[in-house]
């Protein structure tokens, strides 16, 4: 017995879809939902008191669903050990009109080989599928005092492309679809869920956008050496050089690199086998940075279904912050902020009252992160605006030194987050030795806190500021530890 799903794994890749069936890992959603997303498009649907399928339904069960009622949600199809479940579908005189939620805004059209491959499925037992429908979360839609369903949802009959246009119809792309042989498919794809998995072959698919869960499963690069050619950066070749037997990045042909400024730093710290400083470009970064200098970190929650108002569909929450101020003297103080449930406005004035009003303010991935929350809370709470526009326009990005090649160390092994780095800067401390290490770690234990008792409350809470104090630590690390490097380059040139 396979699924649709087992499918459309096995079309990325086949180890993947063995692992999926067989080597399960247990992952929390990347989404806060604090209600059930399936009863909200039901309730925007009408549909709440329709039929309803129920797990290990028979072709026959779904079928007397559909004699006995206009409305079915989550029936049940096989076909030759294929099952799939189909979300809402309606019937008339005409045939079958099917439905599909997404937890998204732009449910893309890539979306089709699954509704392809349950067309088949329903045409193969005999029904007729007449129109096809997607129901997705409306970009534009703003929360008042209550949730509106009406204007939380988009009830469309089209899918979206790359940029996010919807161009086409779901039935035009799937007239445009390529013919499957549905039979093969099945086939094929049992065979690689329960036979033996293959042998792992690395390709641009296991990294591109984000890293596979089971990459680690299926190559272990602890014994690659620290400038391994696997590690180096935005490479359309370095697959094609391994598996040639190129080891290490120095060892390259330079006529397949792209040239860009990363890449030519960790091609010198490989070739030197020392880290690599452009002393210059680094000397005029620092400079930009005044004292009192403050060190700032947030963590936050996304939440697709508005929460609270002013809100729209897929906002975040700030939950924290840590922020460390540096004097001009050398003295290092902290301050915090954890709090849950609507907090942003307690989040804000808490923020204003203990940012410094002046000297830079150093943020790690700054404008994707730090920087548009607080825009996004600006936006939300208009009265502050202003001032917390005075923040971020004071921010500056700590880590584009590493992301543009100004600095590279080869104990980085191609990675640039703010745990990566750290350590080559400091072997005095470890997010290994915290409670709670990444900032995954902290949203989920954040979501369970109002469900925990008041020592468990404790606990989390405590877990969580000591996390986000170790990533405003680590910027001061970080920090002073390319100061301490270019002094030491600046004595080698004096005694040189």
């Amino acid at each position: 017995m396979i699924h649709v799903s087992d499918i459309l794994h096995a079309q990325r890749c086949k180890r993947y879809a063995w692992n999926i069936k067989n080597n399960r890992l247990k992952q929390e959603g990347f989404y806060h939902l604090d209600m059930s997303f399936s009863s909200l498009w039901s309730r925007f649907l009408k549909v709440e008191e329709s039929a309803k399928g129920q797990v290990g339904d028979s072709n026959e069960k779904s079928e007397a669903l559909l004699k006995e009622n206009d409305w079915v949600r989550f029936a049940r199809f096989e076909y030759r050990g294929l099952r799939t479940k189909i979300a809402l579908i309606r019937k008339h005189k005409e045939g079958l009109d099917l439905y599909y939620p997404y937890l998204s805004a732009y449910p893309k059209e890539n979306e089709i080989i699954n509704i392809q491959i349950d067309v088949k499925i329903l045409e193969n037992l005999g029904y007729k599928i007449c129109n096809i429908y997607s129901v997705y979360l409306n970009k534009d839609y703003v929360r008042e005092e209550e949730l509106d369903i009406d204007q939380l949802f988009v009830l469309n009959d089209a899918l979206f492309n790359r940029r996010n246009k919807a161009n086409k119809t779901i039935m035009e792309l799937l007239e445009a679809c390529d013919p499957i042989d549905l039979d093969e498919i099945i086939r094929e794809t049992d065979k690689i869920i329960h036979g033996e998995p293959e042998d792992p072959v690395r390709t641009k698919g296991c990294t591109s956008q984000r890293k596979c869960a089971y990459y680690d499963f299926c190559f272990n690069e602890k014994d690659e050496p620290n400038d391994s050619i696997l590690f180096l950066t935005t490479s359309r070749n370095k697959l094609d050089a391994y598996e040639m037997g190129v080891r290490r990045i120095c060892d390259m042909d330079p006529d397949l690199f792209e040239g860009f400024p990363l890449q030519y730093a960790q091609y010198m710290a490989s070739k030197e086998q020392r880290p690599f400083c452009d002393l210059f470009a680094l000397d005029t970064w620092t400079e930009t940075i005044q004292y009192p200098i403050s060190y700032l970190d947030f963590e936050w929650d996304t939440f697709p279904i508005p929460p609270y108002s002013g809100m729209r569909p897929f906002d975040v929450l700030c939950f924290q912050y840590s922020l460390h101020v540096e004097t001009q003297e050398g003295s290092l103080s902290h301050m915090d902020f954890f709090s849950t449930g609507d907090c942003r406005q307690a989040f804000i004035e808490s923020l204003l009252e203990n940012v410094p009003k002046e000297g830079s303010i150093l943020v790690y991935n700054m404008e994707g992160a730090e920087k548009l929350r607080l825009i996004q809370l600006g936006l939300q709470f208009p009265q502050y605006a202003e001032q917390l526009k005075q923040i971020y326009s004071r921010m500056i990005d700590l880590s584009k030194p590493f992301e543009h090649g100004l600095y590279y160390n080869n104990a980085m092994r191609g990675h640039f987050s703010l745990k990566n780095v750290m350590p080559v800067f400091s072997s005095d401390y470890s997010y290994k030795d915290l409670d709670i290490q990444d900032g995954m770690n902290a949203v989920h234990a954040y979501r369970h806190y109002d469900q925990a008792n008041e020592e468990e409350k404790q606990y989390i809470q405590h877990a969580i500021r000591v996390y986000c104090m170790m990533d405003t630590y680590a910027e001061y690390i970080v920090l002073h530890g390319l100061l301490d490097y270019m002094k030491e380059l600046e004595k080698e040139a004096e005694y040189a």
